[in-house]
C-alpha cells in the first residue's frame, strides 16, 4: 500500500469502468463513420448507436430522447443553457443563482451581468444551504431563469431541488440545475423534481472524459441561442460532429451507474463511516462541512493545523483541498469562504471523494496516515 498512490478525488473525475471502456473500443476502429453523414451505411450505423445512447440517458432520468443533447461536458451544458436562454430573452433580464455554484455557472452569470442582465446570488448558511423563503421573495416579474445546482461539488450539500422546482413552476420561471454530482448517487427524476433543464458529465459516473449532456424539457415557449455556429447538429443547438465512442461510453456508463446505484452507494457509505470512525476513536478534532450531503463526499476541516504541511505529507493520496477547478490557484476555496470557514482553516480542509473502486484498506490507510501526520505535528487530539 505504501508504494501505491491512492485515488480519492472522485468528485473531479472517476476512473472509467472497464465494461464501458470495452464497449467503446469498436467505435475507434471498426465503427468509425460520422453520425451526421446521412448518405451511407457507415453514418447510419454510428447514428443508430448514438440514438441508443440518447435513449439510455433519457430513460435514466425519466426524460424523452428528443430532450437529450450531447455536449463536451457539464461546463459547456451550463454555458449553453444559461447564456443561450438569456440571449434569447427580449424583455426579462433577471436571473437567480447561488454564491456556491460551480465556477462555470458563476462565470456565465458574470458574463451576462456585463451585457446588461441583472443577477441575484443567493447566500448560504454555514452548511451551504439556501433559505427557500428568501429565494421566493427574490423572485420578481423580471425573473426568467433560476440556476441552482443539485449537489454541491465541494461540500456535497444537496439542495431541495423538488421544492425549488415547484416554486419555479408556479411562478412560470425556467429552472435549470447542474446535476453533474447527482447522477448515480441520488435518485434523479426530472419530472418528480420539476426540472426544466439539467447538466451532466460522463467522467463523474465512470464514463469517458470529454462528453456531457444537457437535458432540456420540450416546451414550445422556450428557444435557445446556440453558442457554436456550424452544421446545426443536435437539433440546431450544438454544432459539431458528435464523438460516437464517447456518446456510446456515456450512455452505457449511465445505464450501469443507475442500475448499480444502491449497491455502490451502500459500499461508499460504509467506507465513509470507516474513515470517520477511525478519526473519532482516536479523538481527532475535525469539522465536517456541509449538511444533508451525498455519501461519497467528505469535506473535512482540521482546525489549527498547518495545511501546507498536511498536504505535503499526503503525497501518495490523491485528494483535493477544494474544487478541482480552482485547486491550482493557491487561494482557499470560495465555497468554504461562503460557509464561514476561516482562511487558515480552509487551507487545512480536505475534500475526499470516495468512489465505487475504493477499498476498505485504502480508506483505512488514508485515515491512519492523517493520524500519523497530526502526531508528527504535535497536535493534541
Amino acid at each position: 500500500m505504501n508504494n501505491k498512490n491512492i485515488y480519492l478525488d472522485n468528485h473531479a473525475s472517476t476512473q472509467i469502468d472497464n465494461r464501458v471502456y470495452k464497449k467503446m473500443l469498436p467505435f475507434y476502429k471498426e465503427i468509425f463513420g460520422n453520425a451526421h453523414s446521412a448518405s451511407h451505411a457507415h453514418g447510419w450505423i454510428s447514428e443508430k448507436f448514438i440514438k441508443l445512447s440518447r435513449l439510455k440517458i433519457a430513460k435514466a432520468i425519466n426524460a424523452n430522447d428528443e430532450e437529450i443533447f450531447f455536449t463536451s461536458g457539464a461546463t459547456e451544458s451550463n454555458n449553453l443553457i444559461i447564456k443561450g436562454l438569456a440571449l434569447s430573452q427580449q424583455k426579462k433580464k433577471h436571473i437567480i443563482t447561488c454564491v456556491t455554484e460551480h465556477k462555470c455557472v458563476l462565470e456565465s452569470c458574470k458574463f451576462l451581468e456585463k451585457i446588461g442582465y441583472r443577477l441575484t446570488y443567493l447566500e448560504v448558511n454555514k452548511y451551504g444551504e439556501i433559505n427557500l423563503n428568501k429565494f421566493k421573495n427574490l423572485i420578481n416579474n423580471n425573473t426568467f431563469l433560476v440556476s441552482l445546482m443539485c449537489v454541491n461539488n465541494e461540500i456535497g450539500t444537496i439542495h431541495p431541488i423538488k421544492k425549488i422546482g415547484e416554486i419555479c413552476k408556479k411562478e412560470k420561471i425556467f429552472f435549470h440545475t447542474d446535476a453533474s454530482q447527482a447522477l448515480g448517487k441520488i435518485e434523479f427524476d426530472i419530472n418528480y423534481l420539476n426540472v426544466d433543464s439539467a447538466s451532466f458529465s460522463s467522467h463523474k459516473i465512470y464514463g469517458p472524459q470529454g462528453v456531457g449532456v444537457l437535458f432540456i424539457k420540450k416546451r414550445n415557449d422556450i428557444k435557445l441561442i446556440p453558442l457554436l455556429s456550424g452544421g446545426g447538429q443536435e437539433n440546431g443547438l450544438r454544432s459539431g460532429t458528435l464523438p460516437t465512442a464517447l456518446c456510446v461510453g456515456f450512455g452505457y456508463a449511465t445505464e450501469l451507474v443507475v442500475k448499480e446505484r444502491a449497491k455502490n452507494m451502500k459500499k461508499i457509505k460504509n467506507l465513509k463511516n470507516t474513515f470517520l470512525n477511525i478519526l473519532k476513536k482516536n479523538e481527532v478534532k475535525f469539522i465536517l462541512n456541509g449538511k444533508n450531503t451525498i455519501d461519497n463526499n467528505i469535506n473535512i476541516t482540521f482546525p489549527n493545523v498547518d495545511g501546507d504541511f498536511l498536504f505535503s505529507k499526503l503525497d501518495n493520496v490523491s485528494l483535493s483541498s477544494g474544487s478541482a477547478c480552482g485547486s491550482g490557484s493557491g487561494e482557499p476555496s470560495y465555497v468554504l469562504e461562503k460557509i464561514g470557514v476561516k482562511k487558515s482553516d480552509a487551507k487545512s480542509t480536505l475534500r475526499i471523494g470516495i468512489g465505487k473502486n475504493n477499498t476498505k484498506k485504502e480508506i483505512e490507510y488514508c485515515a491512519f496516515k492523517i493520524l500519523k501526520i497530526l502526531k508528527e505535528m504535535g497536535i493534541n487530539n
